[in-house]
């Protein structure tokens, strides 16, 4: 990469940071280019040049946000550790990102933007889902879940309690809850049987 090419890459993440630090505390609707150029230190045109539009530049930094937390996710569960630590960090990874970003932001983005929609679905497709289910079936191989549920139920159950602990409000995560959240996750309302 040539001088130029890497300054432009540098305005242009520098530029999506900015944009990733307006959307903890702001609508990207109320967002404006001039707002985040400001705050970028770079010219409207700049922006516009690099991206087109808010709309494009707000999808691309999402976009690649996502992509951030999979690869985090990848190197996680790819470390020698156990299904329980690797089935905490999946469900409850939402608490950190909840102070990164607006989740209901993304959740709507989704439903209105047919190309975001498309590019998360990829993502977890491609990456998301192989991974959850390569971890699903070394636990049945380490006999740290029942070898006989099969990967579609246990992605529904991932899933459920994925969708549960999205509920949750930030205030209310503490080491204890996601304990003994995780205690129900593995042995219901009856309690632990055996270890």
């Amino acid at each position: 990469m040539n001088g130029f090419a890497k300054r432009t890459e540098q305005k242009k993440q520098a530029i999506k940071q900015t944009v990733l630090e307006l959307l903890r505390t702001s609508d990207p609707r109320g967002m404006t280019i001039q707002m985040i150029a400001k705050q970028a230190n770079v010219s409207p045109v700049t922006i516009y040049n690099y991206f087109g539009s808010k709309e494009h530049l707000v999808r691309e930094t999402l976009i690649d946000y996502m992509i951030r937390q999979v690869e985090e996710y990848e190197a996680f569960l790819k470390e020698d550790r156990s299904f329980a630590e690797k089935v905490k960090y999946i469900i409850f990874q939402k608490k950190k990102v909840l102070g990164e970003i607006q989740v209901d932001f993304i959740h709507r983005l989704i439903k209105e933007d047919d190309e975001f929609r498309r590019s998360v679905d990829v993502l977890y497709e491609t990456r998301v889902l192989p991974l959850v289910i390569e971890m699903i079936r070394e636990a049945q191989e380490n006999g740290e879940i029942a070898p006989y549920l099969s990967i579609d139920t246990l992605l529904l159950y991932l899933n459920l309690w994925r969708d549960v602990s999205e509920k949750i409000p930030v205030s209310l995560y503490s080491e204890r809850l996601i304990d003994e959240l995780l205690l129900l996750f593995f042995y219901g309302v009856k309690g632990e049987q055996e270890r």
